[in-house]
């Protein structure tokens, strides 16, 4: 089968490559999926720098999050050939690939592929970034690189629940953010603060935090670190937590995750947040999508199956 795979970490421009790869093995408690669309996400791209949490395992099929059609499952395995699905499990550049089924999420008719397919990664990483964040409706919270997808799914979601929210640019806070922060929370301070750049931008954030703030750091735009007194901690009783989407995903009670997907799936049909897409690109013309990816500032990228490959896959 056709597959964008790589055999050592480094530049994706460098080190990727269109090839055949012999069709995944089912193992115990998967499915296997025939591919339809694959966002090219920021993740993506650390992964085959060998920079993300996720590491590969060489020779290895770049992509880690997808959408596509159930073409066999595993004995005991309760997903039927034709099911749509959604899943995160590395080898997503491909046009099938293996993936345990506690890695899927079961897509209802109505909901576009090239939606579902970005729905394992930024809304649920949204999602889970508010309920590690513990806010409550009338909260004031603060989120850091307000135009990456994140932080704009994030804000959509917070305000549908009655939490208010303040951007904060990658250079800020500038003294009209500070200024609009503390008017907003009638200088009580922020219930939260959500970070994906780190550095000198959160040590000027700290003193806005009310008292019992919780501050969630999940991305590492900035390369420098973040200076703090233990003072700033312990006085003002903070919270401080690191969140990576699979941990947390792991650990959330079916209960949770079937509420948590009812209200994302339902976010899509009322445009609760937007997963808008700026290019449909074959799989072999990865590098072409992966240019488009670097400029895309309208929407994702999706390395997508084409009509020639629908008819061909089961």
């Amino acid at each position: 089968m056709d597959a964008v795979l790589f055999e050592k970490a480094g530049d994706p421009a460098e080190v990727l490559a269109f090839g055949a790869v012999d069709a995944p093995r089912l193992a115990a408690g998967q499915v296997l999926v025939a591919v339809e669309a694959r966002p090219i996400h920021p993740a993506d791209l650390a992964f085959i720098r060998g920079t993300y949490r996720v590491l590969p395992q060489f020779p290895q099929v770049a992509g880690l999050s997808g959408g596509g059609r159930v073409v066999a499952a595993a004995p005991a395995v309760p997903l039927t050939p034709g099911t749509r699905v959604a899943f995160r499990w590395p080898g997503a550049w491909a046009e099938q690939v293996a993936v345990p089924v506690e890695r899927t999420f079961v897509v209802p008719d109505d909901i576009a592929m090239q939606d579902a397919a970005q729905l394992p990664l930024n809304p649920i990483t949204a999602w889970g970034l508010l309920d590690v964040a513990d806010v409550r409706p009338g909260d004031v919270i603060a989120i850091t690189a307000p135009t990456s997808s994140v932080s704009r799914i994030t804000r959509a979601l917070a305000e549908a629940r009655g939490i208010r929210v303040i951007e904060i640019g990658r250079n800020g806070p500038t003294s009209l953010e500070i200024e609009r922060l503390r008017a907003l929370s009638a200088g009580v301070g922020l219930a939260a603060l959500i970070d994906s750049v780190g550095g000198a931008l959160v040590e000027r954030l700290l003193p806005e935090l009310r008292e019992g703030a919780t501050i969630v750091t999940y991305g590492t735009l900035s390369p420098d670190p973040i200076r703090v007194h233990n003072a700033a901690i312990v006085y003002q009783n903070l919270t401080w937590k690191g969140f990576g989407i699979d941990r947390w995903l792991s650990a959330l009670p079916l209960i949770e995750r079937a509420r948590m997907l009812d209200a994302l799936w339902n976010g899509i049909r009322s445009r609760t947040y937007e997963l808008p897409v700026s290019s449909h690109v074959p799989l072999r013309d990865f590098a072409r999508g992966l240019a488009l990816a670097q400029t895309a500032s309208d929407g994702k990228v999706l390395l997508a199956q084409t009509q020639e490959e629908r008819t061909v896959l089961p």
